[in-house]
C-alpha cells in the first residue's frame, strides 16, 4: 500500500496561510488517515470549518494534543506523525482504523443551568413544519457519551427546521443533564430550560454564579414537557428566536463561536461556552452537524 506524504510550504488550519496547493495537500493526506468520526473532506484546497475540525482530530489522535490548535505547520509534529504512518484501512469510502484510538473520558454530572431565563420570544424566525423530531425511548441502547443514536437524529432535525447546530443541541443535552440523566424530577427538560410565567414547571435546587464568580445555590421553576420529544423542539425554539440569543445566531456556521456566545445568556456560568466546546470536540459531535 502507498504511504502518501505532504510538503507544505505554509501553515495550514485555523489562522494560516492556507495556501490552495497546500489546503489540497493536507486534505488529501488526512483523507488517507482519516478518524472513524469523520467523512471524507472534499479535496477542493479551501480550509473550511471541516478542514479545521479534521486537523483538530487528527492533532488528537496522533500526537495527543490538548487541547487541539487546528493548525497544521509545514515541520510539525503532527504533519510528521502523519507522512510517517501508514494509511488508514477504508471500508467503501469512509476510514474505519486510526493509528491511535482516543482515550476514553467521563462526562461529570451536571446540575441544571439557569437556561433560557432572560428575554422574551419573538416570531423572528419561521419553523420548517415538514421536520420532526425524534428522540430516543426509554432502555434505547446507548453510545458515548450516552446520546442514543433517535436523540442525533433529533438535533439534526432540529437543525433543519430551527437552524440550530446539531453539535449544540447535542452538547447542551450532555451538558445540562448528562445526555437526560438527571433532570429536574418530572419536567422531561434535559436542557436545563427555566419556566416563564403561564408556563407549565417543576422547582428543582440549581447553582447560579454570581457577578463576583462566586456561587449559590437557588430553588427556580423548570419548564415542564409532556415528552424529550417537545422538549428538544422547544430548546431550538428558544435559541432561534429569543432576544438573548442574537449574537449566537450571526455563528450558526460556527458551533465553537456560537457556543461561546451562550455564555452568560442561557447560562450564568462564565466558563459555559468553554465547557460546551470540551464537550463537543471530546466526542466530535461536529460531525453530526448537518452540512
Amino acid at each position: 500500500m502507498t504511504h502518501p506524504r505532504a510538503i507544505i510550504s505554509a501553515s495550514v488550519g485555523r489562522d494560516g496561510k492556507n495556501r490552495f496547493v497546500d489546503v489540497r495537500a493536507i486534505q488529501n493526506l488526512i483523507n488517507h488517515h482519516l478518524p472513524p468520526a469523520l467523512n471524507p473532506l472534499k479535496e477542493d484546497g479551501l480550509c473550511g470549518p471541516r478542514t479545521v475540525k479534521a486537523i483538530e482530530e487528527v492533532e488528537r489522535l496522533y500526537i495527543r494534543q490538548s487541547p487541539p490548535d487546528g493548525r497544521l505547520n509545514p515541520h510539525g509534529p503532527t504533519l510528521g506523525a502523519l507522512n510517517t504512518a501508514a494509511p488508514a484501512r477504508r471500508r467503501n469510502t469512509a476510514a474505519v482504523t486510526p493509528t491511535a484510538p482516543p482515550r476514553p473520558e467521563r462526562i461529570a454530572r451536571v446540575t441544571p443551568s439557569s437556561a433560557g431565563a432572560r428575554g422574551t420570544i419573538p416570531a423572528e424566525r419561521r419553523p420548517n413544519p415538514s421536520a420532526t423530531v425524534a428522540v430516543a425511548p426509554a432502555g434505547s441502547q446507548i453510545t458515548a457519551p450516552g446520546i442514543t443514536p433517535p436523540a442525533i437524529a433529533a438535533a439534526q432535525a432540529t437543525q433543519r427546521r430551527w437552524n440550530v447546530p446539531a453539535s449544540i443541541t447535542l452538547a447542551q443535552y450532555v451538558q445540562e443533564s448528562s445526555a437526560g440523566r438527571h433532570m429536574p424530577p418530572g419536567s422531561n427538560n434535559p436542557f436545563g430550560m427555566k419556566a416563564r410565567r403561564g408556563q407549565a414547571s417543576v422547582t428543582a435546587r440549581t447553582r447560579e454564579e454570581t457577578r463576583n464568580g462566586g456561587s449559590v445555590y437557588i430553588k427556580a421553576p423548570f419548564r415542564k414537557f409532556e415528552s424529550i420529544n417537545q422538549a428538544f423542539d422547544a430548546h431550538a425554539e428558544l435559541l432561534a428566536t429569543g432576544r438573548a440569543y442574537a449574537l449566537a445566531r450571526q455563528h450558526v456556521n460556527d458551533p465553537d463561536a456560537y457556543a461561546d456566545a451562550l455564555t452568560h445568556h442561557y447560562a450564568t456560568d462564565s466558563h459555559y461556552g468553554r465547557e460546551l466546546k470540551k464537550v463537543m470536540r471530546r466526542h466530535n459531535l461536529y460531525q453530526y452537524d448537518v452540512q
